[in-house]
C-alpha cells in the first residue's frame, strides 16, 4: 500500500526584531534563575518590621495613664517618717539585662513621664524610662518616684483605679514583693491589639510601675520583683 505524500509544514522565519546570540553565547543551565525583562516590575521589598510602631502608638495610650496612675498618690502623702528615708530610687542603666532605648522617638516619651512626675508636690528622684529591643518585641517602661507613702495598700489602689479609668485592666493579682515589702500587684492590658502587662507597687517610701509590652500580667509575675530591686534599694 503506498504511502501519502509527505506534506512539507510551512516554515516560519524569526518574529521580526529578532536577533541572533552572539557567538560563543552558551543558555543557561535548567532552572538558572532568569532576569526579569526591561519594564517588569521588580519584586517589591519585604516591608520593615512595624513592631516600633505598635510600641510608640500603645505607649501614646498608656503613657498618660501610668502618669496619672502614680500622680493620684500625691493627693494623701502624710509627713515624712523614718522608714521613708532609707528607700533610695535610681534609674538603672540597664533592666534585667536590656539595654536603654535613648532614641528620638523614645526620648520625646521619656521627657514627658518625667515632666509631668516632676510637677507633682512630693516626687523626689523621678524617672521614666525604655529598655530592650523592640525589633525583638521586648520593650519595658519603667516609671517610679520617691514619696513618702503612710498607707501603701491604699496608695497601689488609687493608683491602679485611675489607670482603669481611661484603660481595661484584667486578670489583677497580687504581685510578689520580694525583700523590699510594701504592696504589689499586676495586671493585663491591651492597647492597639498589643498585650501590656502592668506591675505596680507602694511602699512607705516609692511608688511605681513597670509595663511589659507584647506581655501579660502572668508572663511577668517572676520577673517583677526582680526589676523592681533594680530601681529601688533601702537602707537598714
Amino acid at each position: 500500500m503506498s504511502q501519502p505524500p509527505f506534506e512539507q509544514q510551512p516554515s516560519y522565519g524569526p518574529p521580526p526584531g529578532y536577533q541572533a546570540p552572539p557567538p560563543g553565547y552558551q543558555a543557561p543551565p535548567p532552572g538558572y534563575p532568569m532576569a526579569p525583562p526591561p519594564g517588569y516590575p521588580m519584586a517589591p521589598p519585604p516591608k520593615k518590621s512595624n513592631v516600633l510602631k505598635i510600641v510608640l502608638i500603645a505607649v501614646a495610650a498608656v503613657l498618660i495613664l501610668c502618669v496619672g496612675g502614680i500622680a493620684a498618690v500625691f493627693f494623701i502623702v502624710k509627713d515624712a517618717s523614718d522608714d521613708a528615708s532609707k528607700v533610695a530610687i535610681t534609674e538603672p542603666t540597664t533592666l534585667g539585662g536590656r539595654p536603654k532605648l535613648e532614641d528620638g522617638q523614645f526620648a520625646a516619651l521619656i521627657a514627658g513621664m518625667e515632666s509631668s512626675l516632676a510637677a507633682y508636690p512630693g516626687a523626689a528622684d523621678s524617672f521614666g524610662a525604655f529598655y530592650g529591643n523592640a525589633e525583638e518585641q521586648d520593650i519595658v517602661a519603667a516609671i517610679a518616684t520617691k514619696a513618702t507613702l503612710i498607707d501603701p495598700q491604699k496608695e497601689l489602689d488609687a493608683s491602679f483605679k485611675a489607670f482603669a479609668e481611661g484603660a481595661e485592666l484584667k486578670d489583677k493579682a497580687p504581685a510578689d514583693t520580694g525583700s523590699l515589702g510594701g504592696s504589689a500587684e499586676c495586671a493585663t492590658t491591651t492597647s492597639s491589639g498589643t498585650d501590656i502587662a502592668v506591675c505596680g507597687w507602694a511602699d512607705e517610701g516609692s511608688v511605681g510601675m513597670i509595663l511589659w509590652f507584647f506581655k501579660t500580667g502572668a508572663d511577668v509575675q517572676a520577673e517583677f520583683p526582680k526589676l523592681r530591686a533594680e530601681i529601688e534599694t533601702k537602707t537598714s
